[in-house]
């Protein structure tokens, strides 16, 4: 298998979370050729439930296997990771995360406007060694959000909201 299998992966577990009602985002940690853990997002903002699928996956991974496993590992994820399961990916001592959708093409359905961060050269600063590899299969990936939330809806009608509310914010 490649990373394109594996983004795959994480796109199937994307829409699974997707179809159970929550946002669409999978991921997966890969060593040797073989996924040794898998997750779904189960966030719930409802009760305040961070559940993002990276940060699920990381808390399987913990105390489970040796540092020199992670170190060798690879997260791969459907979407560019926030800042945060980005902070739990490296406390694992993961050096290497695969993205399927950018941060960039990601901005797109959200309310913010894309902002260039070099989270790599971040993270150097911390002594943290990592290498993130995004747009893997990208332009599929970003069909995985039109199950965001249970609800199947056209990747340009979301764009399409998001823009608009892009224009009133900045009114």
């Amino acid at each position: 298998m490649n990373d394109t299998d594996y983004i795959k992966r994480c796109y199937e577990l994307a829409i699974s979370a997707g179809k159970k009602g929550y946002d669409t985002f999978g991921a997966v940690l890969v060593h040797d050729g073989k996924i040794l853990e898998e997750a779904e997002n189960t966030a719930d903002y409802e009760h305040r439930v961070f559940g993002h699928a990276e940060f699920n996956l990381v808390h399987q991974c913990v105390n489970k296997y040796t540092d020199d496993i992670l170190e060798q590992s690879t997260v791969y994820t459907s979407c560019a990771p926030c800042e945060r399961c980005l902070a739990a990916i490296a406390s694992l001592g993961v050096r290497r995360i695969v993205c399927g959708v950018s941060y960039k093409e990601f901005s797109k359905l959200t309310p913010f406007d894309y902002q260039p961060v070099d989270r790599e050269g971040l993270l150097k600063q911390l002594g943290i060694q990592m290498t993130i590899t995004e747009s893997v299969l990208e332009e599929e990936g970003m069909h995985v959000f039109e199950w965001w939330g249970g609800e199947h809806r056209p990747l340009k009608e979301l764009i399409a909201e998001m823009d608009e509310v892009k224009r009133k914010r900045d009114k």
